[in-house]
């Protein structure tokens, strides 16, 4: 009794110092109970805002180190081409430089010189073959060496494109990192805010946050192995577990985690915010809603839940309130829904 005392003197000040006091320059703090709820409801789902934000972010983060990884290894084999392309290209430079050194102290490669040059047929015959020999060779190389420059400058801007795209990468990665870290400060803010005005609130405003009840006939979830009988089957033993932002099970989640844990139950990875769940799947219409699919609230698709059938979803809907069942446009202002 005294700890639960102390626990809601210490929340009141947080309260207070956080900005629900009644000081100069302030808004007044609510005074009815319904005004008290309403607060506490516009916190919870500004928290949840935050916390699939910040998800979102994560995913964007981890999209980002990928692709800084890939890019450096894309310099590597640019610079390991263009490497390869450099030491060819000093060996058929090495050829053409002779060629060019030979024409300039008056070697003649051509039929004609051999004509001059041959004191017999058999003579003529084996000067016009190793000219013709030398004359296909030096083609050759010449070919060579322009297919090699070619490649050579193709890798050289390969590798200089790459160095760009990973420097990029590494610059957006910072980025998101630091906006991660913001978020994750905000959220942590607004948790304190949330549990403080939750403290406050009565029985009968914690019995109106919860709402009604809903027995759902499980009997009307369809049996089987496919995953999303087993995701439905999944999400609805967790009925009553309880909201924590940033959880995905086993026995804690908040919207978009309780997502992921009930498609992994079926095999199946799913995205890990409620915007990267709305970014895949197929679309669906509302009106062929079917047992399994995602349904996204909110126009920023802050909030998601899984329809069950019969004009039902499941979600983890906020802070205070467990896991529960409730009708389709109870959840949320219905946005958009996806199958996986």
């Amino acid at each position: 009794m005294v700890m639960r005392l102390l626990t809601s003197v210490v929340l009141t000040t947080l309260v207070i110092a956080l900005g629900f006091g009644s000081s100069a320059g302030a808004d007044p703090s609510p005074r009815s109970p319904d005004q008290l709820l309403t607060r506490y409801n516009s916190l919870g789902r500004e928290a949840e805002k935050s916390a699939e934000a910040m998800h979102n972010a994560e995913i964007q983060l981890a999209a980002g180190r990928r692709a800084v990884s890939e890019s450096k290894a894309g310099v590597a084999a640019a610079t390991k081409t263009l490497d390869g392309l450099s030491t060819r290209l000093d060996e058929l430079q090495g050829r053409v430089d002779g060629l060019v050194r030979a024409s300039y102290r008056g070697a003649r490669v051509n039929r004609l010189y051999a004509v001059l040059v041959s004191d017999s047929p058999q003579s003529l015959l084996d000067q016009m073959s190793g000219l013709e020999m030398v004359s296909r060779q030096t083609v050759r190389d010449l070919k060579a060496y322009r297919t090699a420059s070619s490649a050579a400058t193709k890798a050289r801007d390969a590798a200089t494109a790459a160095g760009r795209r990973a420097a990029d990468a590494v610059a957006a990665v910072d980025k998101r990192r630091a906006d991660l870290q913001s978020k994750q400060s905000d959220l942590q803010l607004q948790i304190v805010q949330v549990k403080a005005v939750y403290e406050s609130l009565t029985g009968k405003q914690l019995a109106a946050l919860r709402g009604p009840v809903i027995d759902f006939d499980a009997s009307l979830v369809a049996k089987g192995t496919a995953a999303e009988a087993v995701a439905v089957s999944a999400a609805l033993t967790r009925i009553g577990d309880p909201y924590v932002w940033g959880a995905t099970g086993p026995g804690q989640f908040d919207c978009s985690g309780l997502m992921v844990w009930a498609y992994k139950q079926a095999g199946k990875v799913l995205p890990r915010s409620s915007e990267a769940q709305l970014a895949g799947g197929t679309p669906v219409a509302r009106d062929d809603l079917k047992p399994g699919d995602l349904v996204i609230y909110y126009a920023d698709a802050s909030h998601v839940g899984m329809y069950i059938g019969d004009g039902y979803v499941v979600h983890a809907s906020t802070f205070g309130v467990p896991v529960k069942v409730a009708p389709l446009d109870e959840a949320g202002p219905y946005k958009s829904a996806r199958r996986y």
